[in-house]
């Protein structure tokens, strides 16, 4: 699954919702309820009325498809934390108390609530504290194997790739069905140059969840790799989906080492359009631009 975690109807109401307005923030509060109560296809009604507001509202759409995993039968692991500290906390963030939140979880003393504040930390981009709660967590309870795929995110996203790669491999021996672990394994090991490795985690990603991030990816792995023509052929499939600066740098940059230059030019332009401030862009662009102007 993508994502969603064991916990993911929690982390939502642990962690902060950023409401477009009054409307969605009611639907999310309504939403959650639902989840509390088990009643998930009602839940995922109302995160719909969200999405029809906020179509791009990446959290809410996670969490749907998320729920639907689990109408569908695909997340029997799914469970509701047994925590009382943990329950203290939903009560206090429902009440706006984030001291006392914070407080509770800090008074637990079980798995959930070390779980918590792990994942509290890791938003915070307190990478350390967010590590040792997770440590505390799955060795208060070694069979919470989540725990790995956590400390694994805390690394990538500090940019510790050689650890990332660690913990995900334990991740893996256990949850050989986790689409976003070989994903995430793919990105840390593009950013350590092994680009074969990453072109198989994501192609075995690909497998068990075709998503256009995993298919953008594969295409940036083959450009990476010298592929071009390849590249290019995966990446041009993809502009009529997400028509994003990177995909339209990604397909210019393709062109270019290719030797079609007008056809790097116009998508290089196109990637300027839409983020100007990319330097590496803007340089191959201009680069192109003066050849063919002094070649005529």
């Amino acid at each position: 699954m993508k994502k969603f975690l064991l916990t993911g109807l929690f982390i939502a109401l642990l962690c902060p919702y950023a409401a477009a307005n009054e409307m969605t923030e009611d639907y999310f509060d309504i939403a959650t309820n639902y989840c509390i109560e088990g009643n998930y296809s009602q839940a995922v009604n109302y995160l719909d009325k969200i999405l029809a507001i906020e179509p791009d509202n990446k959290s809410v759409s996670d969490l749907k498809n998320g729920l639907n995993r689990i109408i569908q039968g695909k997340n029997t692991s799914f469970i509701l934390p047994k925590s009382n500290a943990v329950k203290q906390a939903v009560d206090c963030k429902k009440s706006g108390d984030k001291q006392g939140e914070m407080n509770a979880l800090a008074a637990g003393t079980d798995y959930w609530a070390y779980y918590f504040l792990g994942e509290y930390h890791r938003q915070n981009k307190n990478y350390q504290q967010a590590i040792s709660y997770f440590v505390k967590s799955v060795n208060a309870k070694p069979s919470f194997t989540q725990c790995y795929l956590q400390i694994a995110i805390c690394y990538f996203e500090s940019k510790n790739y050689y650890q990332t790669i660690t913990y995900l491999h334990q991740y893996l021996k256990i949850n050989p069905q986790d689409d976003f672990a070989y994903a995430l394994r793919a990105r840390a090991q593009v950013n350590l140059g092994d680009c074969d490795s990453a072109l198989s985690d994501i192609l075995t990603a690909m497998a068990l969840e075709n998503s256009i991030d995993y298919r953008f990816l594969e295409g940036k792995i083959l450009y990476k790799m010298k592929r071009y023509s390849q590249a290019l052929q995966k990446l041009e499939k993809l502009a009529d989906e997400i028509r994003t600066a990177e995909v339209y740098k990604y397909i210019g940059l393709s062109y270019a080492e290719l030797g079609n230059e007008n056809q790097a030019l116009l998508n290089l332009d196109k990637s300027l359009l839409l983020f100007e401030d990319d330097k590496t862009v803007q340089d191959r662009y201009n680069e192109i631009k003066s050849r063919i102007k002094n070649a005529t």
